[in-house]
């Protein structure tokens, strides 16, 4: 039977990506989903399975990398290994806030998420996302769009949540973050900074991708957060801000912002696909420069998390 597959080509919030794809094709042709993933543990997403791609599965399978509309039509037949995090609008626009709700966290996941917001019930939380590790650092003074994947320095976020607690100062931050604890200490140093106490069992993608905590944990954690310090680019950063939960405000860098001068601008694109989020990551679309009020943004918000539970 022509089945679609999806196995471990890239980071979750990635493959998270690729699943609007599979469900088009699903609800098209009938295709059965089968995901190969180790953190299927941590979640499940409904209307899928879990298995295997082992030679059997990739036996004739039509790798699709880059899916158009002529492509995407002559899928009926066929057997699919899906690495295409885009694909026709017609198709995926429609279902893809539908597809994101069909993925729900484990029940320790869930309880992992209230036992580490429960001390701050009630009081304004903004989410902080440092991606490190493959993500390139360029310059340790200035931001500037144009590396594929750019990291943020820490000095931006130092910046951004010391103006978070100037304009609201009863905020409380949550933190995700991979790579090195030693590159966080100016925030968890200074801030009152708290994360999940959920281990990641996942050392399979290597050093440029480890975390201490549970990766898919800390995602849905972040989605719980109306306010979000985030990665431009990332899809984690994406997921987390305009898929997931309810909408958030995602702040970002202003390209050829410094140290000396830090500059943070605003991003609501909630229900928009990925490759909108990256466009506005590498060329500055669909950013609003924020005044030294940040008017517009409500930092009084605290923690939902009513939505992991539906």
């Amino acid at each position: 039977m022509p089945t679609v597959y999806i196995d471990e080509f890239v980071g979750i919030s990635n493959r998270f990506e690729a699943l609007p794809l599979a469900f088009a094709i699903q609800k098209k042709f009938g295709h059965p989903i089968v995901l190969d993933w180790h953190e299927l543990d941590s979640f499940c997403v409904k209307g899928t399975k879990r298995g295997k791609v082992g030679l059997f599965a990739k036996l004739g399978a039509l790798r699709v990398r880059n899916c158009d509309l002529s492509l995407f039509e002559s899928l009926g037949n066929k057997k699919v290994i899906c690495r295409s995090l885009d694909g026709p609008s017609e198709y995926l626009d429609p279902i893809y806030l539908e597809v994101a709700r069909r993925v729900k966290a484990a029940p320790f996941v869930v309880e992992g998420i209230q036992r580490a917001f429960a001390p701050w019930r009630g009081r304004p939380v903004v989410a902080v996302h440092i991606r490190q590790g493959d993500y390139q650092l360029v310059s340790e003074s200035r931001y500037d769009i144009g590396a594929e994947w750019p990291a943020v320095p820490i000095w931006w976020y130092a910046a951004a949540m010391q103006k978070v607690l100037e304009l609201q100062p009863d905020t409380v931050f949550f933190l995700a973050s991979n790579g090195s604890a030693e590159v966080l200490k100016p925030i968890t140093d200074r801030f009152p900074v708290f994360q999940l106490d959920l281990k990641s069992p996942y050392t399979y993608k290597g050093p440029d991708h480890a975390s201490e905590v549970n990766p898919v944990a800390d995602l849905f954690a972040l989605a719980c957060c109306p306010v979000l310090l985030a990665t431009p680019v990332s899809g984690y950063s994406h997921w987390a801000a305009n898929v997931m939960g309810a909408p958030s405000d995602s702040i970002v860098p202003i390209s050829g912002c410094t140290s000396d001068n830090p500059q943070f601008g605003l991003v609501r694109m909630f229900g928009s696909r990925m490759p909108r989020w990256r466009e506005s990551g590498r060329t500055g679309s669909d950013i609003l420069p924020l005044g030294e009020r940040w008017q517009g943004v409500d930092l009084s918000r605290p923690a939902n998390l009513e939505w992991l539970a539906t």
